[in-house]
């Protein structure tokens, strides 16, 4: 199967998947998302299609999705699959569509208490093509915190997936996304939808690490006195193309959204941030920041950094973003240098205290000790 060769004609019983996609035509690399991934190899290579089938769950305090298959879940957590779930219909991206129009049930999973777990994501099936989605659905007034891990086993395979979350009102959400992926033939394209109703919170932590082909591509929508606070970490090597684009979108009075990336890169690897932060008119009295800042470890990296802002009112309370690359401090290097501390060390301190930021406002002393390790080990 050919991602780029899908007869949209077959789908006749998704009328409005097919009619949006027709009207957005298939994703090429002059779309300005995909403008520095390298989408077309993607698209254009062989893969054996794997439709994941449904399977008895096992009891265990996380949940465990093997090539998009529940395979264990805690108890307070209901699962069930949903056959045409509710789209997103303002989504930027066509992988979004093309995600589900390929997918026959959906993964939800409903939260209807405060609670805290794990999701393990497991991707095994090389040389294969996986498609599947997850919903979330967070209840009015629930606090919940999702931690979702990575693990690839799976080379020259592409995987389709994405969260369609909905943050009831009063709700508040943290999900951190921690993803290393070491193979470097292994592609992913991961649209996700987020809608947040009045007064919910949207906290989004973002961790990538390796040397594979994967973008994230978020669509963001906050009502009233609602909020997104993303903050994410890129660290890529090798001929790594990494990324993360978004449309946070600003449509209610009072809104706020935060931005922080930090990004790494070294020996060929490509970096990508393209973030759109936009304030309809409705949206009075909200504020927007965002900040992206990159190291270059050697000149070979490359970083595409784009943020952007569309205001469409008048009536707005902050809008700040900035956009930094460079190399780490020599000044700051020769001072660590001076006092005895070996180059490798020294760089490490400097790098350190570049993701620290980032690192105090999650507050997981897992995270960054797992994130020391890496970097030790690939430095």
């Amino acid at each position: 199967m050919k991602i780029a060769n899908i007869n949209l004609e077959e789908f006749g019983d998704k009328k409005a998947l097919v009619q949006k996609l027709k009207s957005m035509g298939m994703p090429t690399p002059k779309t300005e998302h995909y403008r520095y991934f390298g989408i077309k190899p993607i698209l254009e290579k062989e893969y054996t299609f794997y439709q994941p089938p449904a399977q008895k769950i096992e009891i265990a305090d996380y949940v465990e999705i093997v090539d998009g298959t529940v395979t264990k879940a805690p108890k307070n957590v209901y699962i069930e699959l949903l056959k045409n779930p509710k789209i997103d219909d303002s989504h930027y991206d066509q992988v979004y569509y093309i995600n589900h129009l390929l997918v026959d049930k959906t993964i939800h999973l409903d939260i209807e208490e405060d609670c805290e777990f794990k999701i393990v994501q497991k991707f095994t099936k090389s040389n294969t093509f996986v498609p599947y989605r997850i919903k979330v659905t967070v209840h009015p007034g629930i606090n919940a915190k999702i931690r979702e891990d990575y693990l690839v086993l799976s080379d020259e395979s592409l995987y389709f997936y994405g969260f369609d979350i909905h943050l009831g009102k009063n709700s508040v959400l943290q999900l951190v996304q921690n993803r290393t992926t070491n193979f470097a033939n292994f592609a992913q394209i991961a649209p996700h939808s987020i809608r947040c109703d009045m007064s919910s919170e949207f906290r989004l932590f973002t961790f990538d690490f390796g040397n594979a082909k994967t973008l994230h591509n978020y669509h963001i929508s906050l009502e009233e006195n609602a909020a997104a606070n993303a903050s994410h970490v890129l660290f890529a090597k090798e001929n790594a193309r990494i990324g993360n684009t978004f449309h946070i979108e600003n449509r209610g009075k009072d809104s706020r959204t935060v931005q922080m990336a930090r990004n790494i890169l070294k020996d060929e690897a490509r970096g990508i941030f393209d973030g759109l932060l936009i304030v309809k008119n409705p949206a009075k009295y909200s504020s927007i920041y965002q900040d992206s800042k990159t190291i270059l470890l050697n000149d070979g990296a490359y970083m595409v950094s784009k943020p952007q802002m569309e205001i469409y009112t008048e009536y707005i309370l902050e809008a700040t973003h900035g956009s930094t690359t460079g190399h780490l401090d020599e000044e700051a290097l020769f001072y660590l240098r001076q006092r005895g501390i070996a180059e490798a060390d020294a760089k490490e301190m400097l790098v350190l205290s570049f993701l620290n930021e980032i690192f105090e406002k999650l507050g997981d002393q897992e995270i960054k000790e797992e994130f020391i390790k890496l970097y030790e080990e690939n430095r």
